[in-house]
């Protein structure tokens, strides 16, 4: 019997990390979008800007990628913590 209520609980744990990461990455491609389009806004002043947009855009794109894998997603927050120095709260 506890062997099915840790699996159910892990499974729904794994559903609500994968979407979760999948809402993170969705998230990173649509400002990675953004910020292609203004750079072709801004980029009808000059050839620099161009080249900095080709070699910054796929490297957005593979980030996307990364940070849509289910680990990764649920992995950022605790080391966000722990590199700020705050522990989870206590319930």
């Amino acid at each position: 019997m506890l062997l099915v209520f840790a699996i159910a609980s892990i499974v729904r744990a794994y559903h609500r990390t994968s979407r979760r990461a999948t809402e993170l990455s969705a998230y990173a491609l649509e400002e990675a979008t953004e910020l292609e389009r203004l750079t072709a806004r801004l980029n009808e002043h000059g050839f620099a800007l161009e080249h900095t947009a080709a070699e910054l855009f796929p490297k957005l794109e593979r980030l996307s990628v990364f940070l849509g894998q289910p680990l990764v997603a649920a992995t950022l927050p605790w080391l966000i913590r722990r590199a700020l120095g705050r522990p989870y709260r206590r319930r």
